[in-house]
């Protein structure tokens, strides 16, 4: 066996020796599949627990895996500043996540910024509209440090498989109206695997998607997409230090609780709900099961910094 293929093998070996050794806590890491469903264990969450009881324990852990891990990451690279949006009125700064209820929180942000009438509902827009309709982002702030160090931050985040999984029915598995992700990237993948682009991107299946966007390295720009692009990349968690920080899987609760903190709830009428659900969490045990073991562990591999960060179980 060539050295490559323990590669993703020693980096969870790894993972699972930090969180082990440095949280004082049984790793989950290599929990069998008969310990518990699937489904339920995508997630680690602590619904008896309040949103703020919830974020600040994981806020803590968050500064411990950041400490552990020794990240280097910077604040002002670019990605990041793109994906932090803010809003002067309400001094508040959230940093979108593609497939964590972004388009919901772009419809808040839309109203609370004065971008939408103060007598329109930010439901009646359609979701064309609220990802053409532009937002103010640091990075063409002229005062992004100050914002940062003053405005209220908060970020949500969710269980990285789920998310990816999301992200291939959605765009992969389905027209989408704002990018033909079947052209651009989904010709791409066929012709790495394959060699030809016969289907023109529109049978993908899920192992070459996840094969592809898993490669060690860099990547290209279709591998490095926003949809799929681990979060902590896209937030950089380890040096913005952020006030509140919601989970996926509690997101009724957890929304919330951010419009009243922010003082917005009753501008935008509570969280809108999904314009156009996935609902992955209802199908994690079937793509699993499309996976090799190898698919598996270099997914794991590249994820790594996600599941260890924000306190998630591998499956």
């Amino acid at each position: 066996m060539r050295p490559s293929v323990y590669a993703p093998v020693v980096l969870i070996m790894l993972g699972c020796l930090v969180t082990l050794l440095v949280f004082h806590s049984p790793s989950n890491c290599f929990r069998s599949p008969r310990d518990t469903d699937p489904i339920q264990a995508v997630s680690v969450t602590q619904p008896a627990l309040d949103p703020l009881t919830r974020s600040e324990a994981l806020r803590q852990y968050v500064r411990k895996a950041c400490k552990a891990l020794d990240f280097k990451e910077s604040k002002k690279q670019s990605v990041t500043l793109s994906h932090l949006i803010y809003d002067d009125t309400h001094r508040a700064i959230y940093c979108y996540i593609p497939k964590v209820s972004c388009t919901s929180w772009r419809r808040v942000l839309l109203k609370t910024t004065g971008n939408l009438p103060s007598e329109e509902n930010i439901t009646s827009i359609t979701r064309g509209q609220v990802h053409s309709i532009p937002l103010p982002r640091l990075a063409s702030s002229k005062n992004p440090e100050e914002k940062l160090q003053t405005y209220k931050k908060f970020m949500f985040v969710r269980h990285p498989f789920e998310r990816v999984l999301s992200a291939f029915r959605d765009k992969m598995e389905r027209p989408n109206e704002l990018y033909d992700f079947h052209n651009m990237i989904g010709k791409k993948i066929e012709e790495h695997y394959r060699g030809t682009t016969e289907a023109e991107g529109h049978n993908v299946t899920f192992s070459e998607f996840i094969r592809y966007i898993s490669e060690p390295g860099p990547g290209t720009a279709e591998q490095r997409n926003e949809h799929w692009l681990p979060m902590h990349k896209l937030c950089s968690p380890c040096s913005v230090e952020y006030d509140f920080i919601g989970r996926m899987e509690n997101l009724e609760e957890d929304a919330d609780y951010v419009l009243r903190w922010l003082g917005v709830r009753e501008l935008v009428g509570g969280f809108p709900a999904a314009s156009k659900p996935v609902n992955a969490s209802q199908h994690v045990a079937k793509y699993m099961e499309q996976l090799t073991r190898a698919e598996r562990l270099g997914f794991y591999a590249k994820y790594l910094p996600d599941f260890l960060l924000f306190d998630y179980k591998f499956l």
